[in-house]
């Protein structure tokens, strides 16, 4: 089983790579050894990682679109920031973002005001790109046109804030100290590197972890984090890892844990230390694919979800966001076709996650239970500004069920699957 995960991997992972191994910068050399920036400078910022090879990887794709980009180190973060322009003068900055944001590809540019670069690393961590490292560069993919608008100064320095928050992540455990791994005997140590193939941008997620020889799921864990695995004992120490990402398309990985990179799986794994590095590049589903939204959830005989239900339909609203050609339909189904009580949004007081007083109620059939769910999830993405013409519902009821009624797995018949019609 996964016991426990060490959710710090913000602090810990580039620290461990760079001062225990010596982790290869790709032929990135410091800006003459010095830390150009000061609590003032603001820079124009396309991309934060937590995995510095990504970091890399994603400023050789920027210089490749003509952007003078470079990476530094967060130091209260501890994430890399790749940027493309850094000044004093913030009205610089914001003139130079909104241009950035017009470029297919770099429409979520924030502009960041702070250090960077500065840490207790004794090697400076204020890289920049050379033009001949690009053949050591993975090939990199065009980005889809994600179609944001600027935004006036304020708004720019709000996104920043509200970034820090969502981003931020807890402290580091008391058993991990000088930027090591307190390793224990009998447990493996694994990191997820999950990216969009299409965007080179870092994923959130998770991975589901199999004991290949009984072929069972002994765990999961999450993508950017440091999972420790106990030691399967199933005589060959052989595991499978499956992407399990909304919005994008199933990965496997087999892993021999005692022997992680080898003819097979050196495409996709390597060793940093004591860690197993695997990544996982991931592609967006296509036109005519379905995808199940398992994991949003709606109260009894209502089309009101539960509020566990926001980090999918944030997964689904970011896949709506990064192809502005992309167009879904909304499918909704049932348990069976019951007639009974319905309770659905207000259209003049739209709360999605909770049931209150305001919402109207109404008798009908479950395929109008199933309509009123997939609008309510269409409704959802309006809000967040996702074009009507985008998306289309359609309620199914009980016509396309999964299994029988009253078979054990039957609540997997109430499910919201999302079409691709055109991409």
């Amino acid at each position: 089983m996964v016991s426990q995960i060490i959710s710090r991997r913000l602090r810990f992972l580039p620290l461990f790579f760079i001062v225990l191994l010596g982790f290869p910068n790709a032929g990135y050399t410091s800006e003459d050894n010095t830390e150009p920036n000061s609590a003032q400078t603001s820079y124009v910022v396309i991309g934060a990682f937590a995995y510095q090879n990504n970091a890399i990887r994603f400023t050789a794709y920027a210089r490749e679109q003509s952007l003078d980009a470079n990476y530094a180190l967060n130091p209260d973060r501890n994430l890399y920031y790749v940027y493309v322009f850094s000044s004093p003068n913030v009205t610089e900055a914001i003139q130079e973002v909104r241009r950035v944001r017009a470029i297919a590809g770099f429409g979520d540019a924030w502009v960041y005001q702070g250090s960077l670069g500065e840490s207790t690393i004794s090697t400076p961590t204020v890289k920049t790109y050379q033009e001949e490292d690009i053949e050591q560069i993975d090939e990199a993919y065009e980005p889809e046109e994600t179609g944001a608008e600027p935004s006036e100064e304020e708004e720019f320095l709000e996104q920043e804030e509200e970034l820090v928050m969502e981003e931020s992540e807890p402290e580091i455990a008391e058993e991990v100290s000088e930027n090591r791994i307190d390793k224990r005997e009998g447990y493996y140590y694994l990191y997820f590197n999950a990216i969009n193939k299409k965007t080179l941008k870092e994923v959130k997620g998770n991975i589901k972890i199999l004991d290949l020889e009984r072929i069972k799921e002994i765990g999961q864990g999450k993508t950017h984090e440091i999972v420790e695995l106990r030691d399967p004992n199933n005589g060959t120490r052989r595991i499978k890892l499956i992407s399990d990402i909304f919005g994008f398309r199933e990965i496997q990985h087999e892993v021999d844990l005692d022997d992680p990179v080898n003819d097979t799986t050196k495409a996709y794994t390597s060793v940093v230390g004591d860690s197993i590095i695997v990544d996982f590049e991931l592609q967006r589903f296509k036109k005519g694919d379905v995808i199940v939204m398992y994991n949003v959830y709606f109260f009894i005989d209502a089309a009101i979800m539960k509020p566990e239900s926001v980090y999918e339909l944030n997964s689904f609203l970011d896949m709506l966001t990064e192809n502005q050609n992309l167009k879904v339909m909304i499918h909704g189904h049932t348990n069976g076709n019951s007639h009974g009580k319905i309770i659905h949004l207000n259209p003049d007081d739209k709360n999605f996650f909770n049931i209150n007083a305001n919402h109207q109620e109404t008798v009908g059939s479950a395929k109008k239970l199933s309509l009123f769910r997939a609008e309510a999830i269409k409704e959802w993405m309006l809000q967040q500004g996702i074009s009507e013409d985008r998306i289309e519902v359609k309620g199914w009821g009980g016509k396309r069920m999964l299994y029988d009624k009253f078979d054990p797995l039957a609540h997997k018949n109430v499910r919201v699957e999302v079409e691709i019609l055109a991409d």
